[in-house]
Formats: structure tokens, sequence, C-alpha cells
């Protein structure tokens, strides 16, 4: 599979939210724009999707968009809310464990930090806002530490290429 590139899934249009559990059976991933974050089973061998993807989390009735996501070592999935405001926790059967608010309208993507993962960084974006919206979201673009403890993992180094 080296080099090769391959369509899994058609007529996605802003895919992300693109992580996978610790053991690589289950992957996630979203088309933004559809507030669906989708679930299917994989290969762990070779990453490749086994089955159909399945409705995990249905995000359309929230405030917000479903942004970039992590897997945690217990299989809680936790994702940025892209004009939400929040940082999601989702169990492994896809119910909501926890909403962390934060302090910008855009977060887009937490990740496991420190020397264990036991922290999450949550990074945010001001992109598409005008000069009076970025004064109203002074915080937009920063990089956040949510100071709660989890049970991170780093992700496995992948070649591409």
């Amino acid at each position: 599979f080296k080099g090769e590139l391959r369509r899994l899934f058609a007529d996605i249009t802003v895919s992300n939210s693109i992580c996978f559990s610790e053991d690589g059976t289950i992957a996630y991933y979203t088309d933004t724009a559809t507030g669906l974050l989708m679930r299917v089973t994989c290969d762990p061998a070779n990453g490749l999707p086994t089955g159909e993807p399945k409705v995990f989390v249905d995000h359309r009735s929230q405030k917000g968009y479903v942004d970039g996501s992590v897997v945690d070592r217990d299989g809680v999935l936790w994702n940025a809310v892209w004009g939400g405001k929040a940082v999601k926790a989702y169990s492994p059967d896809g119910m909501l464990l926890r909403e962390i608010a934060m302090p910008v309208t855009q977060p887009s993507c937490p990740a496991f930090i420190g020397q264990k993962a036991d922290r999450i960084a949550v990074t945010s974006a001001w992109k598409g806002k005008d000069e009076k919206q970025r004064a109203l979201d002074p915080q937009a673009g920063m990089t956040f530490l949510l100071d709660i403890p989890v049970s991170g993992r780093f992700e496995p180094r992948v070649l591409i290429a």
C-alpha cells in the first residue's frame, strides 16, 4: 500500500475528526458539513475499513460542527466543536460523557500531551473572522491546556510514502 492513493468513501467535502482506537480496529471520521461523526471497523494490520461506516454521534441538532478528535486508552473520543465553544468526550458507544467549555468560539483539535500523555491541549482558530469578530474573541488562534487528567496515548508514527 506504500504510496498508494485510494478513495475509501465518496462525497466527503470537509474531512475531519480522523482518529483510531488504540488497537486500530475502529476508525472515526466526519464530513464536518453533515454534522455526523462516523465509526467504521478496520483491519489493524493495514488500517483499511472492513465494514460500512455507521453514525457514532449525530451532532446535527447541536451548536457548532464536529472538528478534530482523538481517542484515549479507554476508547473515549475527545472532539473539538468548531463554533460550539466546547470539547466533548464520548464513550465507546457514542454517549456524551463530558462537555468542557472553551474560551474561544472555534476550538479545532485536541491532542494528548505531557510525558505520559495525561493532559489535553486544544488548538483554536480565528479563520473567517473579521476584525470586529476577532476583537470579540481575543483568544482565538491560541492553544489551550485543559487541566483535567486523561488516559491519553501517543499516536503511532506513520509512514505515508
